[in-house]
């Protein structure tokens, strides 16, 4: 769940094309869907240490679509297909649940975005006058915690113990020694998600996850969704695809010139069993790719949050100097607005999407609005820095229904 997982969409951005030829009839959309995933797979499972890929891509609400899996939920021999039971993590995908509790907390006169910090939370007085709009669009300086060494050795020498959202806090907050750096601008913290989802819950009198369940899956009907402040139960643990971490990359906030990440002891562990409550509302939900469409679409098709607050939800700010944009261009080809990323992807112009990094899922959905396409793909790795190939599959996808579309 950091900012290169958030941008890995942009390393690449030409049209791929996967299809399986058919010497007999031609094959159906859905066909070459199936065959791209397969491929897809095939070229990347070595590189990114993954074993399976789930695909929803939606043309309408209600509409059709086509859904397919390529691939098995883990390594071992024994362990099923990918299907529609399966499930993945959602990391920060789900971001834009706390956007939306936030939204719809102000749509009920519970709060407002431009509340602080020290309004709703006055145990954090170094960063009492920072806007909860500030925590949901990425410029408020504030540290991340989940780039420390604190955390590391928590995923490394206890993968199952249940965080709170104070704890998580207290490992980014100043307390005069060996302090985090404060940054200016966009700077992308989970720490901004933990204290929104903090002030939600104070300011509606009950949990974060309740709120969760009771603003955003229930209202939705996302059936196939779930979200836990700690461990998971079994029924939706026992669902979850093998999750594996092989990231090797330095730590954000390890030396320039690092030569061994904190994360070493974790490369080539299964997660799939650890406690997601590091996350939490920075990006602790599980979903399918059916579900993670179905929201997706919700969100912008303005379904979730009234006309005012769908506006502001959609505001950005550039992430090249964390100023409001009106949309991205060439001066300004990246943007953050709440919990939401918006890009110019090479030829494919500029769009709406995120992709979701935890320990050992990638979730990512891209909206081409122009066409009315939504694009979803779940797959079980964090790969190495630089080898994150999602962003391909998605591209493949879109090739094949756009072509479809032109053919009929």
């Amino acid at each position: 769940m950091t900012r290169a997982g958030f941008l890995a969409l942009l390393a690449c951005v030409h049209m791929a094309d996967f299809c399986a030829s058919n010497a007999h009839a031609a094959p159906t959309a859905t066909e070459k869907v199936q065959a791209a995933l397969e491929a897809w797979l095939r070229d990347r499972s070595s590189a990114e240490k993954v074993t399976g890929i789930a695909a929803y891509i939606s043309f309408g609400d209600p509409g059709p679509a086509i859904e397919a899996f390529a691939g098995k939920t883990g390594k071992a021999a024994d362990d099923p297909p990918v299907d529609q039971d399966t499930l993945f993590h959602m990391g920060s995908t789900s971001k834009s649940f706390a956007a939306a509790v936030i939204l719809k907390l102000e749509a009920a006169g519970k709060l407002s975005l431009e509340d602080t910090v020290g309004k709703w939370l006055p145990a954090y007085p170094a960063w009492k006058d920072v806007s909860i709009k500030r925590l949901l669009n990425m410029t408020s300086g504030i540290p991340n915690y989940s780039e420390t060494a604190t955390i590391s050795h928590t995923w490394a020498q206890e993968p199952n113990r249940d965080l709170t959202a104070e704890e998580l806090v207290k490992i980014a907050y100043p307390t005069g020694s060996n302090d985090l750096p404060v940054t200016k601008g966009y700077h992308y913290s989970n720490t901004n998600y933990i204290l929104a989802g903090m002030i939600a819950a104070k300011a509606a009198g009950k949990p974060y996850r309740d709120l969760v369940h009771e603003l955003v899956i229930e209202p939705v009907g996302l059936y196939s969704t779930f979200y836990e402040n700690g461990t998971y139960p079994a029924s939706v643990t026992k669902r979850l695809a093998h999750g594996y971490f092989d990231n090797k990359a330095c730590a954000d906030y390890q030396p320039a010139d690092c030569k061994e990440s904190w994360n070493l002891p974790i490369v080539g562990r299964d997660v799939r069993g650890a406690s997601l409550s590091w996350a939490q509302a920075a990006g602790g939900a599980i979903s399918s790719a059916r579900d993670v469409n179905r929201w997706a679409r919700a969100i912008f098709s303005g379904r979730v949050v009234p006309a005012r607050q769908q506006a502001e939800w959609l505001q950005m700010v550039s992430m090249k100097t964390g100023q409001p944009i009106a949309d991205v261009s060439a001066a300004n080809p990246q943007a953050f607005a709440l919990g939401l990323g918006r890009a110019v992807l090479g030829p494919l112009g500029a769009q709406w999407f995120y992709e979701g990094v935890t320990l050992g899922y990638r979730t990512l959905y891209v909206w081409f609005a122009k066409d009315n396409i939504m694009i979803s793909v779940q797959t079980n790795s964090q790969p190495n820095a630089g080898t994150d190939k999602l962003n391909e599959a998605v591209i493949a996808l879109y090739d094949i229904v756009k072509r479809d579309a032109i053919a009929k």
